[in-house]
Order: C-alpha cells, then sequence, then structure tokens
C-alpha cells in the first residue's frame, strides 16, 4: 500500500498472530506453545525488518535524551524544545540505550515495541469483549492504522502507552484500583496530555485510583529533586510547556485544536518552529476550547449519580481523553491511535447495550475511518490540491468521533451498565 509506510506488512503480522491465539483451545497445553514461538518470531521478525536510520524520533529524542542525561543534562533541551521534550526524569529511562551504539539501541527499542503489538492487539479485543466480525473489524483498524504505523514508522510510544491504558483499565475492571493509578500516572509521565483525563476518577471519587497516581507523582518529585537540577526543570517548562502553550506550531503532523486553527489563521507557517498567534487565532481557540470543554462539563455533571461500572468509567474517561488530546497545545498524529480504545469498546460492549441506529454506526464508521488515516495519503491530497482541509483530516475525524462518544453516553444515561 503506497502511502503507508515499509513497515506496514511487519505491522500486520503480530497482529494477526493476535487474532489467531483468540481461537486457541484454553485448555489446551500446545496454546502456550504457539504463545512462546510467536513470541519468538516477533523477536527474530522485529529485528531483521528495523530500520535504525527510519526512527527519527527515537534517533532525535529518547537515544538523545538518554545519552544526554548522563553526559551533559545541561543542553537537554534546545531553544525550541525540538529534539527531546519529556520531563528531564523521563531521559533516565532511555539511559541504557544511550550507553549502546544508536543502530544497536534502535533495533532493541524496536524489538520491544514490535512485540508489544501482540498482547496490545490480544487485550484490546478480550477487554472490549468483541466478538465475531466485530473481532476482524478492530484488529483490521488497528493492523492499518495510519496514526499506528506512523508511530512505528518514526519510532514513538504511543502504541506503548496505549497498552499501558489498556492494562489500567483492565485492572479498573478488576477491581485493582490502585494499580489503575500506578499505571496511569505513568502514562502521564510519558505523555502529558494524559494527565487531565487521569483526573476522571478524582471527580468520580476513586480514591484508590486517586492514591495510586499521587504515589507516582510524589515518587516522581523526590527522584527529580534527588537526581534533576532544578534548572533543568525550569528550562523544561519554560521551553516545553510555556512557549509551546502560548505560541501554536502549525505543522501538518499536529493535529490538536491549536494546529488546526493555526493552518487557517497563519496558513503560510506550516513548520515545526512556534509562531506567533493572531488575535483572530486566540478569539477562536478560546470558542474552540469552550466547545469541546462545555460537553465534557456536562458528562461529568451528569454522570456523577449514575453507576460507575467499568464500561461506563472506561466510556467516560475516553471522552476526557478526546478532549485533552485535541485541545493539548501539540496532539501529534500517532497519539490519535489511543482512540482504538473507545472504539473496541463501542464494538464488543457498548453496541449490544444500546443497540445503534444505522446512523450512528456510519458516523461511527465516518469518523474512524477520518482519524485513522495514513499520514502520506494526508500529504498526498495536500500537494495535489493545495488545500488546507486535508491537512487536518485527522483532527477533523477525532472531533466527529469526540460527538460520537457524547451521543453514546446520552444513549447509555438511563443505562445501568452491569460491566
Amino acid at each position: 500500500m503506497p502511502f503507508y509506510s515499509t513497515y506496514l506488512p511487519y505491522t500486520i503480522l503480530p497482529i494477526a498472530l493476535a487474532g489467531i491465539f483468540f481461537f486457541v483451545d484454553r485448555k489446551q497445553p500446545y496454546r502456550w506453545l504457539f504463545l512462546g514461538g510467536c513470541l519468538l518470531l516477533l523477536v527474530w521478525v522485529g529485528w531483521s525488518a528495523v530500520q535504525p536510520a527510519s526512527l527519527d524520533d527515537f534517533n532525535k529524542a529518547y537515544y538523545y535524551g538518554g545519552r544526554k542525561i548522563l553526559r551533559d543534562p545541561a543542553v537537554l533541551y534546545d531553544e525550541i524544545c525540538y529534539g527531546f521534550t519529556n520531563f528531564p526524569l523521563v531521559a533516565y529511562l532511555f539511559a541504557p540505550l544511550g550507553t549502546l551504539s544508536k543502530e544497536i539501541a534502535g533495533k532493541v527499542f524496536f524489538v520491544i515495541g514490535y512485540v508489544a503489538l501482540f498482547p496490545l492487539a490480544y487485550l484490546l479485543g478480550k477487554w472490549a469483549k468483541v466478538k465475531g466480525w466485530g473481532l476482524f473489524l478492530i484488529l483490521g483498524l488497528l493492523a492499518l492504522n495510519g496514526p499506528l504505523d506512523y508511530d512505528i514508522w518514526i519510532g514513538n510510544t504511543s502504541h506503548l502507552i496505549m497498552l499501558v491504558i489498556l492494562l489500567a483499565l483492565i485492572g479498573y475492571g478488576w477491581g485493582r484500583e490502585f494499580i489503575t493509578g500506578v499505571l496511569l500516572g505513568g502514562a502521564g509521565l510519558i505523555k502529558l496530555p494524559l494527565i487531565l483525563p487521569s483526573g476522571y476518577f478524582f471527580v468520580r471519587g476513586r480514591w484508590k485510583v486517586v492514591a495510586g497516581g499521587l504515589v507516582v507523582a510524589g515518587l516522581i518529585l523526590l527522584l527529580s529533586l534527588r537526581y534533576i537540577p532544578f534548572t533543568l526543570n525550569q528550562i523544561w517548562v519554560e521551553r516545553c510547556v510555556l512557549s509551546m502553550s502560548a505560541n501554536p506550531i502549525a505543522a501538518y503532523n499536529n493535529q490538536s485544536l491549536s494546529g488546526f486553527l493555526a493552518r487557517i489563521f497563519m496558513p503560510g507557517e506550516l513548520e515545526w518552529d512556534p509562531v506567533t498567534p493572531t488575535a483572530a487565532f486566540k478569539q477562536a481557540l478560546a470558542m474552540g476550547n469552550l466547545l469541546f470543554y462545555g460537553p465534557a462539563l456536562w458528562v461529568l455533571f451528569l454522570g456523577r449519580k449514575m453507576p460507575p461500572t467499568p464500561a461506563r468509567a472506561a466510556l467516560e474517561f475516553s471522552i476526557l481523553l478526546l478532549v485533552s488530546v485535541l485541545t493539548s497545545p501539540i496532539a501529534w498524529t500517532h497519539y490519535f491511535v489511543l482512540f482504538l480504545i473507545p472504539a473496541a469498546l463501542y464494538v464488543g460492549t457498548l453496541a449490544p447495550v444500546i443497540r445503534p441506529p444505522l446512523w450512528l454506526n456510519v458516523w461511527f464508521m465516518i469518523s474512524l475511518l477520518l482519524l485513522s488515516l495514513p499520514l502520506n495519503l494526508m500529504l498526498f491530497a495536500f500537494e495535489q490540491t493545495g488545500n488546507l482541509f486535508f491537512l487536518s483530516l485527522h483532527f477533523l475525524g477525532a472531533a466527529l468521533f469526540y460527538a460520537f462518544l457524547l451521543c453514546v453516553w446520552y444513549f447509555l444515561r438511563d443505562n445501568t451498565l452491569s460491566i
């Protein structure tokens, strides 16, 4: 498929193996032999398939951060926060890779993320209770997901964070709320837009989840005071948080509300450098934020008396997840693979309950198609037409999907889910 990366055939393999694993008899001992064989196969294929030079984000961010935090922390962030952008303490997670050569480190990093696609695909279907045609739909959408292909291609961690979020939601369903908080706190450390949706459990009074998140936050604070110079944390806040919040980035792979509006109001600025916003942009951004956050607050307010079942909690968490990602200053395209979590939830768990009309399913498929498009197809359409609309298809699809989830929540408002 010309608009995907060369990694697409390799990406399909672990997802296809996960699909086969659904049909392996649980009671047979060969189930575990099959699982072990799959993992060994994926390690071998991943090590052979990876092209270290293609892993741009890994090379310029994670590998760079892992080396510099040990050698020269003062240069960890450049003036526009272009390379390593995470919280300073995160760089220590990649320090072991930073001690290796770039080629070997890239292979190790890729294999870890590649093998993780197997449990990600399997647990996504298992958690959402997807069956029959729905299972093939969700696994197919995951295998052909443009943001996931982009994430694999550039060497980022969004699909790994997706696995962590999925494990957190599984833990919540099992009653392991403290573990849920720990996992969500760790995910928020890597991807800052995930901090806000984790606050959902605070609003709902799920104090064990809150306690788990606070433990992670406290540990981060103590470790930062011990190992990170205060000035480095200050530089990170100024260059990677405040600067990005005040000055939008209009690049094609920033699919946030801010990036969408920047491409409209500052159409000549399509690079990764922050640009000075116009008055019209600021007004439009304020109105856009109101349109996104208003319904989310409505859900939080009206849903406070509804039974906090795992399925309802996952739906409301997902609504806040979309709001947080879309309204953050930067929402890189690969973040959008996270939205397959509520998509699977709808197909496997929620749709059988609400028995949606045809128009709602059509809405679901259109929004999911748009936010799942391969990045190169979007760029090709823009280059052929010059129409900025094509550079924001992922954002528009996610905005439609957000409205769709609100509609699903409305259908479920009087329904007591038992799962």
